[in-house]
């Protein structure tokens, strides 16, 4: 029987939403990145920062894997789940998000003029929103959750700009973020609990598989911190080991690149709301049909954005961050050998067929084999060694990942990724980027080469977007 075409768009379609409800918080970060690296000295940029980390640290231990769990189900089975859990169960849980609060207060007290409150509420309200956000998508609240998040990133972006004009304490500072933060809480529960009446209201719960369910959720949240764990101890150790200076530089080179990760949740979001919400008779199908969709579409993005950022490094660092960041150049150029295996979404397959033991396998070999090349590779390459560290233990976790996944589905790995049409985009993006590059320095300053050389990613993007989803939307048609 051939696949309709609306489920083609619609994977798209749930992909884009999701990545714009979360771009615009993204960009607001990477625009205060961008001032307070230019206008703060490295001392005032790591305080601010220090505070920023532990709450990355500590927010996804409070979610323990909630938010991603939900990801996993349809609505009616999450409202189903959210009634079955006993009292108890939710007390347990709250003492726990208590706890960890009044740590992270407790850490931050000195540092916010003996200010316990602040902090407490601050990390709660901010890591309980990540859960309503994720039941909100399920529910398809897609025009609510991005004017509420664009809203909220431009206010986001005043106070900060307000903080360097008028020179404000960052105790006022975050004074003033916990109010949009906790106006953004009270928004989304207002909602969640008019979405939630209404699934009750319709009568529509499925079976639910209580054991199951548990066992995938204590899976995901493991992996969920692990990932986290993954992307900040190399930051931690050398705060810890080295020069606050150096530190600075480490960070900004060594952060993810902004939106990608987004890109990437969302695609993987979508296929699993696709696969939850379809009735296939051959779900294999499907979900090798929907990954090579996924894999075809995110290349499209992630392998112009790796190019531009490999040639157009120099200039990105110092007219963003200042000369006073030219050393982490080399330490940038490493980080970014990571970013063509950002166009596949690996864990999509395992979360489906809840594999959670697989999928944190692979989280704790990425994360012992990155531990263990890190100080090797120190001593070989320096700074930049330590963020090749990274690059290729995530490599290698890929490729574990993949292999479950093919196995899994009974079928090659060869399969699961549009091999030929990953290998056409490499060399034809290069190809391009190099040229685009030459041409530019030769006749621009670094500024307007940098520009047009955004510009230029821009409508390459647009264009093989474009190709692709035409190509896609013939190959269904056909079927």
């Amino acid at each position: 029987m051939p696949l309709p075409r609306q489920g083609n768009n619609n994977l798209f379609s749930n992909s884009f939403f999701i990545f714009i409800i979360r771009f615009f918080p993204s960009l607001a970060n990477l625009l205060v990145m961008i001032w307070f690296s230019r206008y703060f000295t490295e001392h005032q940029y790591g305080l601010y920062q220090n505070f920023w980390i532990q709450v990355y640290v500590l927010a996804p231990i409070i979610c323990f894997g909630v938010h991603v769990l939900i990801m996993t189900y349809n609505k009616e089975t999450i409202v189903g789940i959210v009634r079955r859990i006993s009292l108890f169960r939710y007390s347990l849980y709250f003492t726990w998000v208590i706890i960890l609060g009044m740590v992270f207060a407790t850490l931050q007290y000195n540092f916010l003029e003996n200010n316990f409150l602040l902090p407490f509420i601050f990390l709660i309200l901010f890591s309980i929103t990540f859960i309503l956000e994720s039941f909100l998508i399920v529910c398809r609240n897609y025009i609510s959750l991005a004017v509420i998040n664009i809203s909220f990133s431009l206010a986001w972006c005043l106070i900060h700009w307000n903080c360097i004009q008028e020179s404000i304490s960052l105790t006022d500072l975050f004074g003033l973020l916990m109010i949009i933060v906790a106006a953004r809480f009270i928004i989304y529960t207002i909602i969640s609990i008019v979405n939630y009446r209404k699934e009750i209201a319709e009568n529509n719960m499925p079976v639910i598989e209580s054991g199951k369910i548990r066992a995938l959720w204590l899976h995901l949240g493991l992996y969920d911190v692990l990932q986290v764990l993954f992307s900040y101890v190399d930051k931690f150790i050398i705060s810890l080991l080295l020069v606050a200076q150096v530190s600075a530089v480490y960070y900004n080179a060594s952060q993810n690149i902004p939106f990608l990760p987004l890109l990437l949740s969302a695609a993987g979001s979508a296929v699993l709301l696709q696969l939850a919400s379809r009735k296939s008779s051959d779900e294999n199908t499907e979900t090798i049909r929907l990954m090579n969709q996924s894999g075809k579409l995110l290349s499209s993005i992630v392998f112009p954005v790796f190019f531009y950022l490999l040639f157009f490094r120099y200039e990105l660092i110092v007219k963003l961050f200042s000369e006073k960041y030219i050393p982490a150049v080399p330490i940038f150029f490493m980080s970014i050998l990571v970013l063509p295996v950002r166009a596949y979404n690996f864990t999509t397959v395992l979360q489906r067929h809840h594999k959670g033991h697989i999928i944190n396998a692979g989280a704790i070999a990425d994360l012992v084999l990155a531990l263990a090349l890190m100080y090797p590779l120190y001593l070989w390459l320096g700074l930049p060694g330590v963020a090749l560290s990274f690059v290729v233990s995530t490599y290698l976790q890929a490729a574990f990942y993949l292999y479950y996944s093919a196995r899994i589905l009974n079928v090659r790995t060869s399969k699961l990724i549009p091999i030929l049409n990953w290998i056409i985009k490499l060399i034809v993006f290069g190809c391009l980027f190099i040229a685009i590059h030459y041409i530019f320095t030769r006749y621009f300053t670094s500024w307007i080469t940098l520009i047009l050389g955004g510009v230029a990613l821009f409508f390459i993007i647009m264009a093989t977007l474009f190709i692709e989803l035409k190509k896609q939307n013939q190959d269904v048609g056909t079927r």
